[in-house]
């Protein structure tokens, strides 16, 4: 009886593995393994999601699900890897994500904490044109830990009194929603920022209010529009501004993104908070 249990036991433990390890195909095409299961929030299209991951040009359709972290025929075949630089990729997940075209359906489902390879067929991928460093035809292997997902922010413009704008030099307008507190930011100051950017018909075009992730950066290290580095000079922690953009002090003729060219731009800033390089 004894050996009878062991032997269940022992068998039930595989089965569980195997379950676990299952080989998903969808009908696109696409195939991943849960290689961890999370136990936190389930990523969604239209979510912001923040994860790291590994990439490879599958050059060969050998051991597509084996650890090619300790393959070392796989190292020239790498094209992306975010733990080298401890630098996560947050997103909106979604056809129009900033991420591996074609990765939407592999991470969409995915546990927070939970780890999965994706195999990325090259007709959901980059197809016949390729893209930089991918070749054109090639599929592409991702493995994906997620760290976070969730819903996004309903962010609209602040309500300001529009009669309380200044004019700077430069043609920079802005009004000061909130007055901070300490020194403003020297050069190599890390500031961290949260704000929403709108067009002049309150066309939201970007916020980290809406993912829930500010931005930090090296002050007047960090490129950033004149308009923006203007206005940030004259912020202290704790500051509220509305900016209002002229495309001289923007991004002028070009257009970017869904940010038509000659574009006035309204941003709402918050200076979140000044610190000091950390010493070396």
């Amino acid at each position: 009886m004894k050996l009878f249990i062991a032997i269940f036991l022992l068998l039930f433990t595989f089965a569980g593995c195997s379950k676990k390890n299952d080989v998903v195909k969808k009908e696109s095409g696409l195939m991943f393994v849960n290689d961890t299961l999370g136990t936190g929030a389930v990523a969604k299209k239209g979510e912001f999601i923040s994860i790291n991951f590994r990439a490879w040009i599958i050059k060969d359709s050998t051991d597509l699900f084996s650890d090619w972290t300790k393959d070392t025929s796989r190292v020239k075949s790498r094209i992306g890897d975010s733990y080298k630089f401890n630098r996560p990729i947050k997103y909106i997940l979604g056809p129009a994500g900033g991420f591996v075209k074609g990765s939407t359906e592999g991470i969409e489902g995915m546990k927070e904490g939970g780890t999965r390879t994706i195999i990325i067929p090259s007709k959901l991928a980059y197809g016949e044109k390729g893209f930089r460093t991918i070749p054109p035809n090639s599929s592409i292997k991702l493995v994906v830990q997620l760290l976070a997902a969730h819903e996004l922010t309903k962010v609209e413009p602040w309500k300001v009194d529009s009669t309380k704008y200044k004019t700077t030099k430069s043609g920079l307008k802005y009004i000061v929603v909130k007055e901070g507190t300490g020194a403003v930011p020297d050069s190599g100051d890390i500031i961290t920022l949260n704000y929403s950017g709108f067009l002049t018909n309150g066309k939201k075009f970007d916020s980290s209010v809406e993912r829930g992730d500010p931005i930090s950066y090296p002050f007047k290290i960090q490129p950033m529009i004149p308009g923006w580095q203007e206005a940030t000079a004259m912020m202290k922690k704790g500051a509220k501004y509305r900016l209002l953009v002229p495309p001289k002090l923007a991004y002028g003729k070009r257009a970017i993104g869904s940010i038509p060219a000659n574009s006035t731009l309204m941003f709402d800033v918050e200076m979140v908070d000044i610190k000091k390089p950390e010493k070396k």
